[in-house]
């Protein structure tokens, strides 16, 4: 019994073990190339590198390696039955895959998405002042086309 849990070990969980690691180093590479990407892309623009960027990938780490663990056990756990980590390489491939689609982006893009979002941000703070401006103006143009029409008569 010692000898064939002693042979599982070796030739089961040894085998998914180093694939999860080998996961880990790929994911990590992934997000190292993103970051560096990204710093790069800052600098083209002329932004400030701050720890508030750098926080982002760290804040994306926790989301990447949480569900990781979690699928790891799984995998672990499904050793007996499934002779790879299928679970662990499926998420590692989405979070390469994710890497690879943040890299690619364009730094215009990236530069119009963050005027956007200022844009909207400025909508958001002012929408009392712009509704108020909105309704000035409906009401000025019905005033308006009843002058016309009292006119017309």
């Amino acid at each position: 019994m010692e000898k064939a849990i002693i042979d599982f070990i070796e030739n089961h969980m040894m085998n998914h073990i180093i694939l999860i690691a080998l996961c880990v180093a790929a994911t990590i590479g992934a997000m190292t190339v993103d970051l560096v990407s990204g710093v790069q892309k800052a600098k083209q623009r002329g932004e400030a590198r701050t720890s508030t960027g750098y926080k982002k990938t760290a804040t994306k780490a926790k989301k990447y390696f949480t569900p990781f663990l979690t699928l790891c056990f799984i995998d672990i756990l499904c050793c007996v039955v499934i002779p790879i980590p299928v679970f662990s390489m499926l998420w590692t491939a989405y979070c390469i895959f994710c890497e690879f689609v943040s890299v690619r982006e364009k730094s215009w893009q990236k530069e119009e998405l963050r005027k956007a979002e200022k844009t909207m941000r400025v909508i958001i703070d002012n929408k009392d002042e712009i509704a108020k401006m909105a309704a000035e103006l409906l009401f000025q143009r019905e005033n308006e086309n009843n002058t016309v029409k009292k006119e017309e008569k």
